[in-house]
């Protein structure tokens, strides 16, 4: 989406990967990827919300500078910004943008905003400590996944796995629909993309332990009584 943007108003180059081929679920090695070096920068988008990948470690431009979008994962972990040329994020409420860029990007004229958000993140130990809450918040989740012996799968390889945006399918795909009945009792639903189909769970930093913890609960009560559906049907 980003490259389509790009393309109205620059002379983009091609694009160099989607994820599509592999089905949005992996991240490459970055040097094996042919860069044009003749390119002013590298944009990528750090956290795709749909699918659930996250970049763990950031790619290097063969020229010019990284460009990054952070709407999503944005304060979440610890980053080092002097990798980056830009980063910006988009938040909500709509309107609201926070961009770093370098000063011999911008010139001697820069605007800094921060607000209550950032003054909580120092209350919660700096983004250090954010960031183990949100990998302990995601392990939990995961695990659940991943101990269920197949009845719950997330398709995304397990070294990209977002920390943010955590897809999965159950099994058999016509108990989706009950999953979500029953998640909706307990007033906790997000559905997955209508165009991808499944669930997604969406456990950015504001996303209390509490409520995952209650949502694998969910997870593993709904697995329980309906096992011997699966088992009946093989």
């Amino acid at each position: 989406m980003a490259f389509k943007e790009a393309q109205k108003v620059l002379k983009t180059k091609p694009l160099i990967w989607s994820g599509k081929s592999e089905k949005h679920t992996k991240i490459p090695y970055f040097h094996d990827m042919e860069q044009n070096p003749d390119a002013k920068f590298l944009h990528i988008c750090a956290n795709e919300t749909i699918y659930g990948v996250e970049y763990k470690d950031y790619p290097s431009p063969k020229n010019g500078i990284l460009v990054a979008d952070m709407s999503s994962n944005f304060y979440s972990n610890p980053v080092v910004v002097s990798k980056f040329g830009f980063i910006y994020g988009g938040a909500q409420p709509s309107g609201v943008t926070i961009v770093i860029i370098k000063k011999d990007l911008i010139g001697n004229d820069g605007i800094y905003m921060a607000g209550l958000a950032f003054e909580d993140l120092l209350d919660q130990g700096g983004l250090v400590e954010v960031e183990k809450k949100n990998k302990k918040k995601a392990k939990i989740l995961y695990n659940a996944y991943d101990g269920s012996n197949g009845f719950y799968r997330c398709p995304v390889e397990k070294f990209v796995r977002s920390f943010m945006n955590v897809p999965f399918t159950l099994e058999k795909s016509g108990l989706e629909a009950e999953f979500i009945k029953e998640a909706a009792k307990e007033n906790m639903v997000q559905q997955w993309h209508k165009s991808v189909g499944g669930m997604r769970a969406s456990i950015y930093n504001a996303m209390p332990l509490a409520a995952v913890e209650k949502l694998v609960a969910l997870m593993k009560d709904f697995q329980a009584s309906h096992l011997w559906r699966i088992e009946g049907s093989k």
